[in-house]
């Protein structure tokens, strides 16, 4: 397992400098990459002035029991899901006080039975749900690796989730950007008016 990598060193590296920029927090829920999320974040020099931590309890009822899900909830888990992966973000965002925080679940192999009663999932062996909740944004989403071998499907899943957590991010940038761009160009719009009006006022 070749882990960060130049091309993970370069997503954490414009991960921290966007969140640096805009003061912003991070809190990272994983399962099944295992830490390295969090293990990649942490190589950042500084990183505690944009990543506040993680969560990680690998095994599943105690996992679930400690993102706030009540008995009921644990007994009709059904597997890994978006809704799933979007649920424990919202949890660690209640708990962790982060302005984002990003959630992994998946399967990482070489099985996928979590040995659950109902267990109910077509997904495949490398299959990963994201997760992310923060200002403005709470959105979830599916990759698939095409691996069996656990250990690459555990580096793959971290590399997804900061790749999805990375475009997020410049999205809520280019957002922002450009509604400061519309407020601009209409107080610019509004100004050209009221000068015309006055201009005409004047030749009256």
């Amino acid at each position: 397992m070749n882990f960060p990598g130049e091309d993970i060193q370069e997503l954490v590296s414009e991960i921290a400098a966007i969140l640096r920029r805009r003061g912003e927090t991070l809190a990272v829920s994983e399962a099944a990459c295992g830490g390295l999320i969090s293990a990649a974040l942490v190589l950042v020099p500084g990183a505690s002035n944009f990543y506040i931590g993680g969560k990680l309890v690998y095994s599943l009822k105690q996992r679930l029991k400690l993102s706030g899900w009540s008995e009921t909830d644990i007994q009709n888990y059904m597997g890994p899901s978006q809704q799933v992966a979007l649920k424990l973000a919202r949890t660690a965002k209640y708990e962790l006080g982060a302005t984002y925080v990003l959630s992994e679940t998946g399967f990482a192999g070489p099985s996928k039975d979590l040995h659950l009663n109902n267990q109910n999932s077509d997904a495949e062996v490398g299959t990963v749900y994201l997760g992310l909740t923060g200002p403005n944004v709470q959105v979830s989403t599916e990759k698939k690796t095409g691996e069996l071998e656990r250990s690459k499907n555990m580096t793959s899943f971290a590399k997804l989730g900061l790749e999805f957590l990375l475009t997020q991010l410049r999205l809520q940038d280019e957002k922002e950007s450009k509604e400061i761009k519309d407020e601009k160009n209409g107080k610019d719009g509004k100004d050209e008016k009221d000068e015309k009006e006055e201009k005409e006022s004047k030749d009256e």
